[in-house]
């Protein structure tokens, strides 16, 4: 496949779109593409006349009439970044007959509602577009809001690698606090930063922080900072370092003791990945992917809001609590896990290898195929266990297949010709094996799952299975959010795992309600339930109804989802095989 790349920046020191644009293009080398990078910009503008604005509008008609012919046999046209690039791209892509992908990076998205013509630039692309990539659930929420088709959008984070064990050195009189970016002006929040080191420093004059900012600034914008510091009374602990190459930015980064951030909306901020990357303790706004996974695992790592005054109290928390080195220890090896380098690379694999069925013998909005497992194990093989080298060799064929194991959750937020190619995984009672062996090998293939687990069995062991003869531990609720942080999700198996067929309407309502509500009091919204052994009546649906959006029998139960959406069947692996073909 042939891929032509659109963007408007290309350049390992350049901004932020520059350098992403770079590690994507290196990615899509490695995995056997060959990427021809094409400006979104036109060469040689005249401008002036009683129309300013005609000499642009003639170069942009004759650079895409150049294009089209020199790019004419490309198959796919991924614009990289909203606005011109994306605009740009379709109509490239409509004047050569190719495939269009948009990727949103940040902003692009985020503010375009504020600025008419980049929102009608956007929503006008991704009408046109097969598939929208974005970084973020906020940015996918704010294309959503312009009326881009949910079906569309798929969010796929750029890869980041851990060098250094995060290290948290507050032990001083003088802590340095850093920023950084390409242009600095007022994108990082310099003003709030600014104002919270003033805040930081009138409540703590014993151990004062200084902040010092990387990256250029205007001349305007860096007379209202520095008459802002000297009003505040922190000229002297405020030092602006000027614009710097990646190489001097990452030096000043080493020396900074906590990297901090105070954007109004980022999508995933290469200065904040590149200080984790290294070690460094970071504290940040609530924008982004990084904070989105934050907010459900280490939310003091986010500032709380952004007054100066809150910020200042975030901050002294950060710098004062005794174990927060091992709070940002935990939390940097589930995100680095979660966007490593192999596991995002798998899921451009599979989206640039996928393609949407000439035909179907099923309508795959309505047929939902899933599989049902229990715990991931040792080398023995039970009606419980699976064994680990079996459910590895499981995902290896499934993926070789050409489809995905995914959440049930991931399944219904995925458009219909995606569908046609994901299994819904799921693991009833929600063992350690799936934490300890499970997770790494589906993590390898940026695939996901569901787990039913028993309110009453979070962190025991499984001895009120007597059928069991393999003491078991349950997943704690610890555990279950660092699946959920790798983009698993949890559902319901009822309080006691009891069958509802031998239940009271009051004792349902506890098995069913209370497991729910002691759920979602602990790790957010739980949509989903499993039938405990199975047992399922016309009764018993309708009751379950009640409190969940979706449920899983085992052998019983329909694949349709819009009749058997409380009743969906489960196949075994060795059924599986057969269906998709593998053995």
């Amino acid at each position: 496949m042939k891929i032509t790349i659109i963007s408007s920046e290309y350049d390992i020191n350049g901004g932020g779109l520059a350098f992403q644009c770079k590690t994507f293009v290196e990615m899509l080398t490695r995995l056997g593409y060959d990427p021809i990078i094409v400006s979104s910009l036109p060469d040689n503008v005249v401008s002036g006349g009683y129309n300013p604005s005609l000499g642009f509008e003639l170069a942009m008609e004759e650079k895409v009439q150049l294009d089209s012919l020199k790019y004419s046999m490309a198959d796919l046209i991924i614009a990289f970044g909203g606005g011109m690039n994306c605009y740009y791209a379709t109509q490239l892509a409509k004047k050569i007959k190719a495939r269009l992908w948009i990727m949103f990076r940040g902003s692009d998205a985020n503010l375009c509602k504020w600025n008419t013509p980049l929102a009608e630039m956007n929503r006008q692309a991704c009408s046109q577009a097969e598939r929208v990539i974005s970084l973020s659930k906020e940015i996918r929420n704010n294309l959503i809001s312009l009326g881009v088709s949910k079906d569309k959008i798929v969010i796929i984070p750029n890869y980041a690698t851990k060098v250094a064990e995060v290290k948290c050195d507050f032990n001083k009189t003088n802590i340095k606090i850093g920023v950084g970016a390409t242009n600095l002006n007022e994108k990082k929040g310099v003003v709030r930063l600014i104002k919270m080191t003033a805040q930081y420093n009138r409540i703590h004059p014993e151990r004062p922080v200084y902040l010092e900012l990387a990256g250029h600034v205007d001349e305007d914008y860096l007379v209202r900072f520095q008459s802002i510091a000297n009003i505040e009374g922190v000229m002297d602990k405020v030092t602006f370092l000027g614009k710097v190459n990646r190489q001097e930015f990452t030096h000043f980064l080493k020396e900074w003791d906590l990297y901090i951030q105070a954007s109004i909306c980022e999508g995933m901020g290469n200065s904040i990945t590149e200080a984790m990357s290294v070690g460094k303790p970071v504290l940040i706004s609530r924008t982004g992917y990084i904070a989105e996974m934050a907010e459900e695992l280490f939310p003091d790592m986010i500032f709380e809001t952004l007054f100066p005054e809150d910020m200042a109290k975030s901050l002294d928390y950060i710098l004062t609590t005794p174990d927060i080195e091992a709070n940002y220890h935990r939390f940097y090896e589930y995100f680095f896990t979660s966007v490593s380098q192999s596991v995002v690379e798998r899921e451009w694999e599979w989206l640039l290898s996928f393609r949407k069925p000439t035909c179907s013998v099923t309508n795959p909005s309505n047929c939902i195929l899933s599989v049902v497992l229990h715990d991931v194990t040792g080398d023995k093989h039970d009606n419980i266990t699976t064994p680990v080298r079996v459910f590895t060799q499981f995902v290896e064929d499934v993926y070789k297949a050409g489809y995905r194991l995914c959440s049930m959750s991931q399944y219904l937020s995925s458009n219909n010709s995606e569908r046609y190619k994901l299994i819904v995984c799921t693991f009833d009672d929600g063992y350690e094996g799936l934490l300890l062996n499970a997770l790494p090998i589906l993590n390898q293939y940026g695939f996901s799952a569901s787990v039913f687990v028993c309110t009453d069995y979070l962190g025991k062991t499984n001895r009120w299975n007597y059928k069991d003869r393999t003491i078991r531990k349950h997943l704690d609720v610890d555990q279950l959010r660092i699946l959920q942080s790798n983009g698993w999700e949890i559902g319901s198996h009822g309080v006691t795992h009891e069958s509802l067929l031998r239940l009271s309407d009051d004792e349902l309502k506890i098995q069913l309600g209370d497991s729910k509500k002691i759920l979602e009091s602990l790790l957010g919204p739980i949509h989903t339930y499993a039938y405990p052994y199975g047992d399922y009546s016309t009764f018993i649906e309708k009751q379950v109804k009640k409190y969940y959006e979706s449920a899983f029998l085992l052998t019983e139960g329909g694949v349709y989802l819009a009749v058997d959406t409380h009743r969906i069947h489960r196949y075994y692996i060795s059924e599986i095989y057969e269906i998709i073909g593998c053995k």
